[in-house]
């Protein structure tokens, strides 16, 4: 019954999302790699820094624009989709308010951001920069998120488990068009939570980490950046004991061990935003200078949310 008039009272006052939230119009951005002008039904606009901004209609129909050059002209239809706001009905209003923004023109948007290639005859548009980045230095913020590790600590048997966390930061610098160099400093762990808050440890439990620095080149092919590249660092195994709660006694004496690797890298990410990227690192090592069995296969595998943030063009 309460649900009941929790839906009612949700009709009522707020019927529907993209209707009272969205606006009839909304900004467009569109980038080139050449300066152009766009056209956009009675509007006329040039690119300044090849970068244009339009207020267009929401509506079910393609957004139509025309971009000319010195030396081509093209013809673009962008697709219209539903807006967050239409999809922000189903855990809002039950998916109730849907019915109401079905047959509103407010419930569509267009991609607030498109990439064109100037050079290109193609009546294509992308959601991804098609400007070279020759020249341009990128500061790299990024969690590793998910860890997985395989350790060999000196005097024990292999160490496997995934966990959660770690940070890295870096710099990556384009020396050609789509091709780069990354410089970057890492540091992960396998903390079990998936989420940071204090919690109170009793008993025995293993921790393991790695602090690494690392150098690779990369290749941006379209969405995709593939790399390989060396790496140096210092992996942690450390056994820990905590005897708050009276927990049984411990199977062994606490202990810390850890050791310098030297290995390989081969990032890969996929651009998911302007800014934002998903990835996975594979950081394999082989030799382990200060320690008695020097070489052994050793890796870290991680699951990376990166920021790539241009700092020089």
């Amino acid at each position: 019954m309460r649900q009941t008039l929790y839906i009612l009272i949700v009709l009522i006052f707020m019927p529907s999302c993209a209707t009272i939230l969205n606006q009839p119009h909304k900004y467009v951005t569109v980038h080139t790699t050449e300066p152009s002008t766009i056209i956009h039904r009675y509007d006329t606009v040039k690119t300044v820094n090849n970068k244009a901004n339009l207020l267009v209609e929401r509506k079910k129909e393609p957004l139509s624009i025309i971009t000319t050059t010195d030396s081509i002209a093209k013809s673009i239809e962008i697709k219209s989709r539903n807006s967050f706001m239409y999809w922000l009905n189903i855990p809002y209003t039950y998916g109730i308010g849907m019915l109401v923004d079905m047959d509103n023109p407010n419930r569509h948007s267009y991609p607030n951001k498109i990439y064109i290639n100037s050079a290109d005859a193609i009546n294509k548009y992308y959601r991804y920069s098609q400007a070279g980045n020759n020249g341009e230095l990128h500061l790299h913020l990024s969690v590793p998120y998910i860890n997985s590790f395989c350790l060999k600590p000196e005097k024990e048997g292999y160490k496997n488990n995934t966990g959660f966390w770690g940070i890295k930061t870096g710099l990556d610098y384009y020396y050609l068009t789509n091709r780069f160099i990354s410089l970057g400093v890492s540091g992960v762990t396998d903390f079990f939570l998936p989420v940071i808050g204090a919690i109170d440890m009793s008993g025995e439990y293993e921790l393991m980490s790695s602090m690494y620095i690392s150098l690779s080149n990369n290749y941006k092919i379209r969405r995709f950046t593939v790399g390989y590249g060396f790496s140096y660092g210092k992996n942690t195994w450390n056994f820990i004991y905590h005897d708050r709660f009276d927990p049984p006694p411990p199977t062994r004496d606490p202990v810390k061990k850890s050791h310098s690797a030297l290995g390989l890298i081969f990032p890969t990410y996929f651009q998911a935003g302007e800014y934002f990227n998903i990835g996975i690192v594979y950081r394999p090592t082989f030799y382990r200078p200060n320690v008695p069995d020097k070489f052994l296969y050793e890796h870290l595998i991680s699951v990376d949310f990166a920021w790539k943030i241009r700092l020089k063009k």
